[in-house]
């Protein structure tokens, strides 16, 4: 009678492997939410487009080599005060120097109060404006077309002593070829 009861060792092993299959069931469960979780929250790729775009937006508006006002006999600049005889796209380039520019190019459009009246329309970098802008409109997927960024903002206008309200719209665009 006491063999009956006896266990043989295949039948322990055969308990082992059995009782072996809900735990790698698991752990294997559990690496694959470890590796979900790390893979969520590790970001090896940073779009800084817009950030590049918006520091050039606030170093033309704000910057000593932008569209603001210079008064020449002070030698003070007055940001977010436009005088439209003082713009010139030469000036705009050599203020804001950066040599052999393929990263990012500008239109700077100065409206009057009403946005009805286009005062002055600047460039920056035009020679990359010039090659990007069939691509501009055709908003082409992938690296092949390019990014826009736009920005408006309220200004002063300054003509002479007299001062008004104008609005200063920013395009921005960059090659999607340098997105990574």
């Amino acid at each position: 009678m006491i063999k009956l009861f006896r266990k043989s060792k295949k039948g322990i092993m055969a308990f082992n492997m059995m009782s072996m299959i809900p735990r790698l069931i698991f752990l294997i469960a559990v690496l694959v939410v470890c590796i979900l979780l790390i893979s969520m929250f590790l970001n090896n790729m940073f779009n800084i487009n817009d950030v590049q775009a918006e520091i050039l937006v606030n170093g033309l508006l704000y910057g000593t080599g932008g569209i603001n006002y210079y008064d020449p006999i002070t030698g003070r600049i007055y940001p977010t005060t436009v005088d439209i005889t003082q713009l010139d796209n030469a000036e705009l380039d050599a203020g804001m120097y950066y040599p052999d520019n393929t990263l990012i190019t500008a239109i700077i459009t100065i409206e009057g109060a009403n946005r009805i009246t286009n005062l002055a329309e600047l460039y920056y970098n035009k020679q990359a404006y010039d090659n990007w802008e069939p691509l501009i409109d055709s908003n082409l997927p992938g690296i092949g077309g390019v990014a826009k960024y736009e920005r408006s903002l309220p200004i002063l206008l300054r003509n002479g002593s007299e001062v008004k309200l104008g609005q200063v719209e920013f395009k921005v665009y960059q090659p999607k070829s340098l997105r990574r």
